[in-house]
Parts: C-alpha cells; structure tokens; sequence
C-alpha cells in the first residue's frame, strides 16, 4: 500500500542520469484508475491492482493495449500487491479491513478467484513473494508482520518484528510498516514504509524465520513501498513519498536512480521484465492518487543489470 504523504523529505542517494523511462500506459484520475502494484509474467504481460472505487486487476500487453483480467468488489483499499507465478497464476493481496473478504488471493487464468485459507486473520494484506516451493510470504502492514502461506497449508504469523512496525507517521489511523517484499537465495528482503528501512530476514533450514538485520535505514529510502532484486542482489525500491527509484547495493549504499523530474509521481511498485531479451527492463507504477497533478500509469526503464527469474 504506497505512502499517503505528500511531503518530500530529503534523500540521502545519489542522483544518476541517463535512465531514460517510457510510459507504457496511461490512467484516467478522473475515472480512479490509481495503481497500486504490478506484476510482470513470463510473456511480459503486466498485472496492475487499481485499488478502490474501480477493484479492478488489469492485464496491460507489452503493445500497451488493457483488458480487466479479474474484479475484486470489496471494500476498504481493495486489491493492493499483485504476484505471478510461472505457471500465469496470479496471487493478490486485498485490504478490505473486513475479515469476510481480506486476504490471500489466487487467480486463474479465467479471472475467478479463491481466498487462501487463514488469510482473513491478517490485518492488511499488502505485498507478496513467491518462493520455488510454492510458500507464499505476504507483508501485514499494520501487525508489522510476515505471513506464511505454505502450499496446500494454513497461513500463519511466520516473523513478526518491531523492525518492520510502523510508526503512525503518515496519519492514516493505523501504522503502515511492512510493505514490499522479495525473496532471493533463502532470505526475504522486506521494505517498512514508515519506518524507513530495508530488512532482510533468513529463511532457516527448518522453514522458520532468522536473525533479521537492517540493510539501509535514513532519509532516502522514508516512505519505501515495493521493491524488486536483480540477479547481483541489488534492491530496486519505489520511494513513494519522494517520487524517487531508488538502488541498494549489497553494502546499503543508496543511488538514486529516477525523480518527480524523470515523470515519476508517487511510485509505489516496481517490477523486472521477464521476457526473453527483457530481463533488464523495470517496470514501475505511478500510483499518483494524492498528487497535486495526477498522472498514474505504469512506465518502464532500463537499468543495465537483469532482474531475478521467476521462481
């Protein structure tokens, strides 16, 4: 769920140039098309959640052209993180505030959807990862929380820290911590947005959590919502709050990578191609729905290092 701030806080990276971004498509604010996360399968089909009043998932082809792939009619934010698994599943995470509906989602192919069981016990549902075994973590922004959903299982707490609790910051009503949310090499990478730092977690032999430790923490990555790896392990963040994109290396150094300037605005997702020849590609989502001067849509930019594989 991005951060609903508006101020700019001073960031702590450094700027680089020379990434040039496309939009691939373009929103109508007037309409509430917002996107609040996005997903890329392996033909480079991307599957943007518009939150609420619309509900809508959406099914953007790489010639730009949309269609509604699955409609969730729920309240409170509707679908939020949105994942693709290789086989074209699609697995959504809805925050209705309402235990009748929130939860887990998986989506087929045909756009019906199943709550996965014991995912009505998560507060907010917010962003997702897959792993090769077919677990699913999902981030609960308010608990400041990880689930874990095993395959064919019941979800459960599985890391639940006050490194990724939220502060109530944003004055929401309620604390927005753990957000984005990624797994590589047996470790899961998690943003907290109002905490203002990146964490990685293990994941130990026996599937339980480990020791977590903070990657960056500061002012250049406060108000950080999705995230995505490459294959070296460098984090590619959406800084909501600061309309930035933002680099962490494997040392927490922080380069800014994309601004307000380059025609982000409110970034709240970020994911790599998949495609043959597209693995370098960075698809992002101009979530907007707070801007002074909305443009939501989703862009996409080159960034020189291939994203991971799907799992």
């Amino acid at each position: 769920m991005a951060a609903l701030v508006l101020a700019i806080v001073a960031g702590g990276g450094t700027a680089n140039a020379g990434i040039p971004i496309q939009t691939v498509v373009s929103f109508d604010p007037s309409a509430g098309q917002f996107p609040e996360s996005l997903t890329v399968d392996k033909t480079d089909d991307v599957f943007v959640s518009l939150i609420n009043p619309v509900g809508d998932i959406l099914e953007v082809r790489p010639n730009g052209e949309s269609s509604v792939f699955a409609h969730f009619d729920v309240g409170g934010f509707g679908p939020l993180g949105v994942k693709a698994d290789p086989s074209g599943t699609l697995y959504v995470a809805v925050s209705s505030f309402d235990p009748a509906t929130r939860g887990v989602y998986r989506v087929r192919s045909d756009g019906t959807s199943t709550r996965l069981p014991g995912t009505d016990g998560m507060a907010f549902p917010n962003d997702l990862a897959l792993d090769k075994q077919g677990n699913i973590y999902a981030t609960d922004s308010i608990a400041g929380a990880v689930w874990r959903i095993p395959r064919g299982g019941s979800a459960e707490i599985w890391f639940q820290s006050p490194l990724l609790e939220g502060t109530g910051a944003f004055g929401l009503g309620f604390p927005l911590g753990a957000n984005g949310i990624a797994i590589r090499h047996g470790q899961l990478i998690v943003a907290n947005t109002e905490g203002g730092r990146i964490v990685r977690i293990p994941i130990q032999h026996d599937g339980s959590a480990g020791t977590a430790a903070t990657i960056v923490d500061g002012p250049a990555v406060f108000g950080v919502d999705g995230i995505a790896l490459s294959v070296h392990g460098d984090i590619y963040a959406a800084v909501n709050s600061q309309s930035t994109v933002v680099r962490v290396t494997s040392t927490g150094s922080v380069d800014t990578l994309a601004t307000a300037a380059d025609g982000l605005d409110n970034p709240s997702s970020v994911a790599f191609g998949a495609g043959k020849g597209d693995r370098q590609r960075l698809f992002i989502d101009n979530f907007s729905v707070f801007s002074a001067a909305p443009h939501p849509g989703v862009l996409k930019a080159t960034v020189g290092e291939p994203g991971q594989p799907l799992p």
